[in-house]
């Protein structure tokens, strides 16, 4: 057998050697501790979109009941309020039919996610630019949004209005905001009503609003 032969076959028992060996302790942990990582950036990433959808769920069935009222309104020629109860293990919003300020069998309700939130007004994000995007310019336009209420309110002509002495007048424009909140991932969106009653959902990135509908 000549020399280089001799040293190819070495290099192969070596080789061989190796591969029996199989796979070192370390190269095992090496492998273990990249696989728990990438499995908690998933469960991290996986909560995240879970509560974001919980929160767009809630804005929108929130915005559709706004829609009934809004309705209701109209076909019964009389205005709504939409007011929302803030529970331990849930919150609701529902249209006040009787205007009675608490819920009663009958009246259109919904109910908020797990973790979601009606908020404040004066505790909403980024409000001047909420404002800039969905109403006219000028002052009146922008100082339309109507945060005395306790809630939005659409008159018999389904404009939003604000209630006063029985009736509620909508010449004057009425604009609102609802804003939400996801209190797992402290993500917000808003509803927003314009003059016009045209409902809009919006989303907040800790910057800027940007509309979903």
């Amino acid at each position: 057998m000549t020399f280089r032969n001799l040293t190819g076959a070495r290099r192969r028992a070596s080789w061989d050697r190796r591969r029996e060996r199989g796979v070192t302790l370390l190269e095992l942990c090496v492998v273990l501790a990249i696989l728990m990582i990438v499995g908690g950036m998933l469960f991290i990433s996986a909560g995240t979109a879970v509560q974001n959808i919980r929160l767009h769920q809630s804005a929108t069935s929130y915005a559709n009941l706004l829609q009934q009222a809004r309705m209701r309104a109209v076909q019964d020629n009389r205005y709504y309020t939409v007011l929302t109860s803030i529970g331990n293990a849930s919150s609701t919003a529902f249209v006040d039919l009787a205007g009675s300020g608490s819920y009663a069998a009958g009246d259109p309700m919904m109910v908020f996610s797990r973790s979601v939130n009606p908020m404040p007004f004066n505790s909403g994000p980024g409000l001047t630019g909420l404002k800039s995007l969905f109403l006219p310019t000028g002052e009146a336009a922008q100082g339309s949004v109507n945060t005395t209420t306790p809630g939005p309110t659409f008159g018999p002509r389904g404009l939003p209005c604000t209630p006063n002495g029985g009736t509620c007048p909508y010449l004057t424009p009425t604009s609102y905001i609802a804003f939400l909140q996801n209190s797992q991932s402290t993500k917000w969106e808003a509803v927003t009503v314009t003059p016009a009653g045209r409902i809009r959902i919006w989303a907040y990135d800790g910057r800027s609003w940007s509309p979903l509908n």
